[in-house]
């Protein structure tokens, strides 16, 4: 298990001062959102605690949750993909400790993280169960809707990813659907 403590080092870059300054955009947020940052101390004291927190349901959650979804793996029931239970209640507790709509703005009921923090989470998350990050971390790919969905599909679907309600990956290939092991690249 990874230590939270020792990713931490990388919130005290001198490159983070301009990181938030981006992603906070001058601290836009403060008087809209109670738990918005008001400062660059704050943000990194904040970002610090998510690490913590996320850290905290890793080690305590995660990672003994770990071999009996391996054990039990998703299945599928009534034609539909199941979880393997443990999964469940993983995703639970992630949802209980805030832990999704990490990036996203927070009028979405995101976080507004930096990409920099989520890859710390990400890597706490995929060091207890690697295979359980591949889920958790699905709702990076909100991001493309974010950034080019209609203000309609946004108002629609983004906060429910921020509620950790739903998430999707859909991948297909000619020749391959959803098989990557199949997926040929031609350059």
């Amino acid at each position: 298990m990874i230590d939270a403590k020792k990713l931490q080092y990388y919130l005290d870059s001198p490159l983070m001062k301009r990181i938030v300054e981006l992603k906070e955009r001058d601290f836009a947020d403060k008087d809209k959102f109670d738990y918005a940052p008001v400062s660059y101390d704050d943000a990194i004291e904040n970002y610090k605690r998510i690490v913590d927190i996320t850290g905290e349901v890793a080690k305590n959650v995660i990672e003994p949750n770990s071999e009996s979804v391996d054990l039990e793996g998703p299945h599928l029931v009534d034609n539909r993909m199941v979880y393997a239970s443990k999964t469940y209640e993983n995703l639970d507790a992630t949802r209980k400790a805030g832990l999704w709509g990490i990036t996203m703005p927070r009028r979405f009921g995101g976080l507004n993280l930096p990409m920099t923090v989520f890859s710390m989470l990400s890597e706490l998350v995929s060091a207890a169960d690697s295979g359980f990050q591949n889920v958790w971390s699905l709702q990076s790919c909100i991001d493309t809707l974010y950034e080019f969905g209609t203000p309609e599909q946004q108002t629609k679907y983004i906060p429910r990813i921020c509620a950790g309600e739903t998430m999707s990956m859909d991948l297909t290939e000619p020749d391959a659907g959803s098989d990557l092991q199949h997926v040929m690249l031609k350059a």
